[in-house]
């Protein structure tokens, strides 16, 4: 008889300390990366392409990463090269970006607009379409683990 009021002191206790519940509270979890760190990552992945920095550029890529769902590193790594090698000056905007951050994954979706001068011949071309671009933390780093973009035909 004893017992039945120190359960009952105890179960007081347990009841004001929880608040009127004694169910465990969900775990929040934090989000993989701020506002901030995307808005950077982003602002430095555009400042290596324009300056058609190939090894720069690629440090931004996963080890992992995987380009319009087929290409891998060596293949990325070409097609940047061939590409900077071809152009005189680049110019890159990404336009009605919305960024989606997780606690395992950022996913950024824009309309991106290139202007790229040829060497031969000075012709200036335009490419424009969607991307999507999959980050993840690698150590303390955002990098691309995906990236898909389809560019639109231009007239």
């Amino acid at each position: 008889m004893k017992l039945i009021p120190y359960l009952i002191s105890i179960l007081t206790i347990l009841y004001l300390l929880f608040g009127g519940s004694v169910h465990a509270q969900p775990i929040v979890r934090p989000l993989l990366a701020t506002e901030r760190e995307v808005e950077e990552f982003i602002d430095k992945y555009i400042e290596h392409y324009i300056k058609k920095d190939v090894e720069g550029f690629l440090r931004f890529f996963s080890s992992k990463a995987i380009q319009n769902e087929r290409e891998r590193l060596p293949e990325i790594r070409e097609t940047y090269s061939q590409f900077f090698n071809q152009s005189e000056t680049l110019k890159y905007r990404m336009i009605d970006r919305k960024t989606e951050i997780y606690e395992n994954a950022v996913e950024v979706k824009a309309r991106y607009e290139i202007e790229q001068v040829l060497k031969r011949g000075k012709e200036t071309k335009i490419w424009k379409g969607k991307g999507r671009w999959v980050l993840v933390k690698e150590g303390q780093d955002l990098k691309i683990l995906s990236l898909h973009y389809q560019n639109e035909k231009v007239p």
